[in-house]
């Protein structure tokens, strides 16, 4: 008979959750074996064949394995205390991103939409890429998670992300407050269809809202339920018309203090 069972590490998950309501960005610290683990990752999750050989030997030389996560990044496990800063090094100089598990704008997750799928109705990769350069490591209260399914099978779990878009023939449905987790929550559509130029526009204007908003350590769903879904809307609204050059800056130079730093955040 097969046996799966753990007994739960008490100090060490005590402590994790500590690290994860510290602000700014976060290493995925110290784990059950011992080791550290770094999330490492492309936009769009699409790995040319020099990429995969350039973290392969990356695994070989620093990690123990490396797992494929439901957010479509690699995670490099079992990696020394000492091999830690080499290893980062080594991931950033390979160019891949490294990514952080803090309060910040997440990379985007998605399917290959419709460059790829028979059932595409709209093209993510051009998207998200943009989505990833303009707003990925913009700090926030807590995390924002952002999925892209560019066909009707959402396969990217729109529904189940701080922000979501969904594919439709004539541009994108447009979802906000979801989340995974231990009691899952199903984001609420904000608007019915927009164009492909507005995506960002709304993005932008539910991280100024959420911003304004949100009480410390508060994610986004909860804030949404304590101001209520319309007048949260209405704080949205009044910031669709405004640039965001400005959250651009900001997020383009917490990425290179985060590639520059020692850690993203403390190792322990």
């Amino acid at each position: 008979m097969m046996d799966t069972s753990a007994e739960l590490d008490v100090e060490l998950r005590k402590a994790t959750v500590e690290r994860k309501k510290k602000p700014g960005h976060r290493c995925l610290g110290k784990q059950r074996d011992g080791g550290f683990a770094l999330i490492v990752g492309v936009p769009t999750a699409c790995f040319t064949a020099q990429q995969l050989h350039s973290l392969a030997d990356i695994v070989e030389r620093y990690a123990s394995v490396s797992h494929l996560s439901t957010a479509q990044s690699i995670i490099l496990l079992g990696i020394s205390r000492q091999n830690y800063y080499p290893a980062r090094q080594a991931v950033l100089e390979a160019g891949f991103q490294i990514r952080s598990v803090g309060h910040d704008v997440y990379h985007a997750k998605c399917c290959p939409g419709a460059d790829f799928s028979p059932f595409g109705l709209q093209r993510t990769f051009s998207l998200v890429t943009y989505l990833e350069d303009t707003f990925r490591c913009l700090p926030m209260p807590v995390k924002i998670k952002i999925s892209v399914s560019g066909c009707a099978n959402c396969c990217a779990n729109t529904r189940l992300s701080d922000f979501g878009i969904h594919a439709t023939s004539k541009g994108w449905r447009v979802y906000i407050g979801g989340k995974m987790g231990l009691a899952p929550v199903v984001a609420q559509m904000i608007s019915l269809s927009i164009s492909t130029d507005e995506v960002p526009k709304y993005l932008a204007a539910m991280l100024r809202a959420y911003r304004e908003q949100a009480q410390p350590n508060e994610r986004l769903f909860k804030t949404i339920d304590r101001l209520g879904f319309e007048t949260f809307k209405s704080e949205m609204e009044q910031y669709l018309d405004q640039p965001y050059d400005d959250l651009a800056a900001e997020a383009k130079q917490a990425r290179l203090a985060m590639e520059q730093g020692e850690a993203i955040g403390p190792v322990e």
